[in-house]
């Protein structure tokens, strides 16, 4: 199938482009700097187009059978932009002789009903604005990203202290997923167009807290791994430091949203973050690599390396 791939340059967009290349499919990389790649050899495809590019966002979907659809997270860009960027996307997929079907990544949970946190939101915003313009939309809802960890806010403790410090309470059970299943599934989901209207939390192979994270991940990368769980104030205070200083980000606000999320994950009677995928592998059958597997994959060669940055797309919120 011939697959448009928006956000592509991101590292969602990324991993979906090179499962949907592994797969036999034709992605093509749509960005608005594409670079050339290849992937096992193969060159890759790629679209030049902005949001607000009519004609180049046409172009991008011109005979394509499915769109994978990753838009950048209102908790770190204005959110207006964003719901427009949806709309626009949206507008070359309707007048597209081919309908293709759109399987949108929302990268966090969304729930049905709103919970107050801004950035969830805004998804269910986009989510409804595609599928009232009459287009088929699957919405993939991926919750706790295993690439999270190998961020600049999570790495260094990984690297300096050889222990995981993350914003979750003891008792908290997660799914945790790579970003290569969460391709896997979406690469799934287009081929049952007849699930077009449907909502799918997602999460991995395996529900572990903290210390179970971590002894299989010191498992796969040949070292003993500790935890600290990190309380939700301090998490707050951490991310108002680090982005006030970036321009267009109000710190107090972003924190605010932040901690309304992140109580919600670890206080929510509905248990946000532990996804049974027994059903819903039954309607998306892929096959999900354990944690052990992930980290095999993604094993860091040097433990002093320096990654630094906050990679905004992947991040729940």
């Amino acid at each position: 199938m011939r697959v448009s791939v928006f956000g592509a340059s991101g590292v969602q967009g990324a991993a979906q482009v090179s499962a949907l290349s592994l797969a036999g499919h034709h992605p093509v990389a749509v960005s608005r700097n594409p670079k050339p790649t290849s992937i096992d050899g193969k060159e890759i495809e790629t679209c030049a187009a902005d949001f607000t590019d009519t004609s180049g966002l046409k172009r991008a979907v011109k005979d394509a059978e499915a769109i994978f659809l990753n838009l950048p997270s209102t908790s770190f860009q204005p959110a207006d932009t964003t719901i427009a960027a949806a709309k626009a996307v949206g507008e070359a997929a309707k007048g597209s002789e081919k309908k293709p079907l759109i399987v949108f990544n929302t990268s966090m949970p969304v729930p049905d009903e709103s919970k107050g946190i801004e950035a969830q939101d805004h998804r269910r915003e986009m989510r409804t604005l595609l599928r009232e313009m009459g287009l088929p939309v699957i919405s993939i809802q991926p919750v706790c990203f295993l690439d999270n960890l190998l961020e600049g806010w999570a790495w260094p403790p990984i690297r300096d202290e050889q222990k995981i410090v993350y914003c979750h309470k003891p008792t908290l059970d997660v799914s945790w997923i790579g970003l290569d299943d969460v391709a896997q599934l979406m690469i799934a989901a287009m081929t049952r167009p007849e699930l077009a209207g449907r909502n799918f939390q997602v999460g991995g192979s395996e529900i572990v807290r903290l210390p179970g994270l971590a002894q299989r991940l010191g498992k796969a990368w040949g070292r003993e791994l500790g935890v600290e769980f990190q309380t939700v104030e301090d998490f707050c205070e951490k991310i108002e430091a680090a982005m006030s200083s970036r321009s267009g980000i109000d710190g107090a606000v972003l924190s605010e949203q932040m901690f309304r999320a992140y109580r919600w994950y670890n206080d929510a009677p509905e248990e946000p973050f532990k996804i049974d995928m027994e059903p819903v592998l039954k309607e998306l059958p892929a096959k999900l690599s354990t944690i052990e597997e992930w980290g095999r994959r993604h094993r860091p060669d040097v433990f002093n390396e320096s990654i630094t940055g906050l990679d905004s797309a992947r991040a729940c919120v």
